[in-house]
């Protein structure tokens, strides 16, 4: 066989793999698409329920409504966080395959060997599609949509007294959905933050302000923030859930049963936690808009490692 038969071959089964591991990955992807739906599904389903069982339907006695709500408090509080938890391996893992490669540093490894370490740093480099501007921003919206369902309707029943407010403290299922609608809060911020560094970093390209030469000089930290570490995402993240969570303390100081005393007391934790949430947040969307000075392509990355 000679050399020019055997690396056909070679490519050729690169090719397959390569067309295998993309009909796994969709198959990954949606999967974790689905677990992601039925999370969203347990939660609704589960304060429909709780508000069902609040309204003491004939027919229903205790033994069979302690049942339900037993169910009913599984699917608001530890069924969804396991499979949004599984939904994310099935989603990051399904796109990575799907749209992108993974594969050996080999610069990393020479370097490593000519100064006789260990493990390099960057060993593994990856390098994945990137999701068109349309199609980001149609999942913003998706996320905001959510948010607003899981935080906005719960906490302005705080203000009114309205349901799920209404309903009695055994049944209370809101608080469930401003922590989840928190959590889906925290990752729509720091998507849009990840849609702001993509429209950032082309602006820079077409400016002429940026290569894919490695960083320049004083521009290192760039590349490790935000590059290497993905620093500016987990800040605006971070600070969008903070942002949600300020508002937990006004459950019980807002409303018809409230006082001003109550609300005095309450106040003063909120702003002070609603501040850090925009400060976070700010500072997590700075980052990205600076992610074009790293140096590298959007749609890349490498191990820490």
């Amino acid at each position: 066989m000679t050399d020019a038969s055997t690396d056909a071959a070679v490519d050729t089964r690169r090719e397959q793999v390569a067309a295998a591991n993309r009909r796994f990955g969709a198959v990954l992807s949606v999967i974790g698409g689905v677990l992601a739906a039925v999370a969203l599904v347990a939660l609704v389903a589960g304060g429909l329920l709780l508000t069902w069982l609040a309204s003491a339907p004939p027919g229903i006695d205790d033994d069979t409504a302690d049942g339900l709500r037993g169910t009913a408090t599984f699917a608001l509080s530890s069924a969804p966080g396991v499979l949004a938890l599984f939904a994310m391996c099935g989603l990051i893992a399904g796109e990575q395959m799907r749209g992108g490669r993974i594969g050996r540093n080999e610069a990393a490894h020479s370097r490593a060997r000519s100064a006789s370490r260990g493990l390099p740093a960057a060993s593994f480099v990856s390098r994945f599609r990137v999701l068109p501007t349309g199609w980001h921003a149609l999942w913003i919206v998706v996320g905001l949509a959510i948010s607003v369902l899981l935080v906005a309707v719960p906490v302005s029943s705080w203000f009114t007294g309205g349901w799920p407010t209404s309903i009695d403290d055994e049944d209370a299922f809101d608080v469930y959905w401003v922590i989840y609608g928190g959590i889906a809060f925290a990752v729509t911020v720091a998507a849009a933050a990840s849609l702001l560094k993509k429209l950032a970093y082309r602006r820079a390209v077409a400016r002429g302000l940026t290569s894919h030469d490695g960083p320049a000089r004083g521009q290192r930290f760039w590349r490790w923030f935000d590059y290497r570490w993905r620093f500016d995402l987990w800040l605006a993240g971070l600070g969008g859930l903070t942002l949600v969570l300020a508002l937990t303390p006004l459950r019980g100081a807002v409303g018809p049963d409230a006082s001003g005393a109550d609300l005095a007391a309450a106040l003063p934790g909120v702003l002070t936690f609603v501040a850090i949430g925009i400060l976070v947040t700010a500072t997590g969307v700075v980052c990205s808009l600076n992610y074009w000075r790293a140096g590298e392509e959007l749609g890349t990355g490498e191990s820490a490692a």
